[in-house]
């Protein structure tokens, strides 16, 4: 017997971040101008500035929630039915694509039921995915697929047919691997899978990439066949703000956690890379003994440190601000499905406690950052001791040398005096010298007793200039 399924549709939730902490206004203005080309990728130029400039002209709103459309809605061109929904929520893009095939050549319903067989989730999908142009949301995305039963099915059996419809999105698919549990929604039975790579690498841009295309979260929602298809479109309907909310806040913390991964291979850098100052320093009280150190060799260690001392501080705060980025968020998650409970009164929404209160989830994730910003923060510490070692040195040899400098400075002068009134000497007792050959000015009594007094005086002088 053929398994059916009537009106199936997916809506596809992606979430964009519209600007993040220390972003100039160039990459947001790009943010921006990327999350337009997910609803207008298919314009001119001209007549895609006209819409970008509509989107962006929100973006300074203080408003916790923005329809960014004046018709709420873009339709798909016909024949295919289904709209994109674009929302600003505080510092996020939020946007909403529906496709369901819903409506026949007359502009009706299409309530007929289609054998799963056909593969119609698969095919709504890559409508989708061309009409936003095979883009992907900066901070995640979900699937949320859905349609209504033919006829009665036991627990076991609407499991089975949720298992057919999970093919049809991911071709990498594992059923046990990725359920993370299932539950009832407004008489509907409801799965929640979810599925994110451990080992991504952390190469930066290669990073987010992959994060992006293989972390994937799915919802299948499969009513049953006693609910009229008019009724089922009115609850999935009545849903979809509490989904928005909800998806977002579950996506802030995951890509929050990811961040603060990347941010945590920064740091461990910056901290091998100051190794070199660390053994250098310790180096410090033998080149002192032995009057080998050399002040320009520490400036060079200094001004390197310095550097290293900024970025680590930039990436210890980011690492900080992202732990307190999923706390916000898990919070925020905690507070949404609690009022999901009291709006959907007799569903079964435990299922999605699972993600903000098992620990191998949200829970694990505040507690690893926050032990990780624990650890790491000594390096912080270690670095402006460190700098200020050297600092101290520099400062030390230079006073040494500028009170050197100032004692020979002074030798001279007193030199210098002395040979100034020497020589008024001799020119006020010699008579006028009358050639260059004449040297009798060198018996003059006046002219052995200036050096007499000088002697001391620049033999000092000569002696600190070859000690130096």
């Amino acid at each position: 017997m053929s398994e059916e399924i009537i009106y199936p549709s997916i809506d596809f939730f992606l979430y964009d971040l519209k600007d993040g902490l220390g972003q100039e206004q160039s990459k947001i203005d790009q943010n921006c101008r990327s999350f337009c080309q997910k609803i207008y990728g298919d314009l001119d130029e001209k007549s895609f500035q006209e819409k970008y400039a509509q989107i962006q002209k929100y973006h300074n709103t203080d408003v916790d929630v923005i329809e960014l459309l004046d018709t709420q809605t873009r339709e798909f061109q016909a024949p295919l039915d289904g709209y994109y929904y674009p929302l600003q929520i505080g510092d996020t893009y939020a946007l909403r694509v529906n496709d369901s095939r819903k409506r026949d050549a007359n502009g009706k319903y299409n309530d007929e039921p289609q054998d799963i067989k056909d593969e119609p989730f698969l095919k709504l999908k890559q409508e989708i995915t061309q009409h936003i142009s095979g883009q992907t949301g900066t901070i995640g995305q979900t699937w949320l697929l859905w349609g209504k039963l033919t006829s009665h099915k036991t627990d076991v059996e609407i499991e089975e047919i949720a298992q057919k419809c999970y093919t049809q999105i991911l071709s990498d698919y594992d059923w046990k691997r990725d359920i993370i549990g299932k539950g009832k929604l407004e008489e509907g039975t409801i799965f929640e899978l979810w599925y994110c790579p451990q080992n991504l690498g952390l190469n930066g841009k290669e990073f987010w990439e992959k994060f992006r295309q293989e972390n994937h979260h799915v919802l299948i929602w499969l009513f049953p066949d006693k609910i009229s298809p008019d009724e089922m479109r009115k609850r999935v309907q009545s849903a979809y703000y509490d989904f928005l909310r909800l998806w977002l806040y579950r996506h802030k913390v995951v890509w929050s956690y990811y961040q603060s991964r990347y941010q945590k291979t920064l740091l461990k850098k910056e901290y091998v890379e100051i190794q070199p100052s660390i053994k250098q320093a310790r180096e410090l009280p033998r080149l002192l003994q032995t009057n080998s150190l050399k002040i320009s060799k520490l400036q060079e260690t200094l001004t390197a440190n310095l550097i290293n001392l900024s970025d680590y501080t930039i990436a210890l705060n980011y690492l900080e601000n992202q732990s307190r980025t999923i706390q916000l968020n898990l919070d925020n998650y905690k507070s949404r499905l609690d009022e999901m409970q009291k709006k959907y009164a007799g569903s079964d929404l435990e299922f999605l406690k699972t993600f903000s209160e098992r620990e191998i989830y949200a829970k694990k994730y505040q507690r690893q950052v926050e032990a990780d910003h624990a650890n790491l923060s000594p390096g912080l510490t270690l670095l402006q001791n460190l700098n200020s070692t050297i600092q101290g040195i520099i400062d030390l040899e230079q006073t040494k040398s500028d009170r050197a400098l100032d004692n020979t400075i002074a030798l001279a002068g007193i030199g210098l005096a002395i040979s100034g009134l020497t020589a008024t000497a001799i020119s006020a007792k010699q008579p006028p010298v009358t050639s260059y050959k004449d040297f009798s000015f060198l018996v003059s009594p006046v002219f052995f007793w200036s050096i007499v007094f000088s002697a001391p005086f620049l033999i000092a002088l000569i002696f600190r200039l070859f000690r130096r």
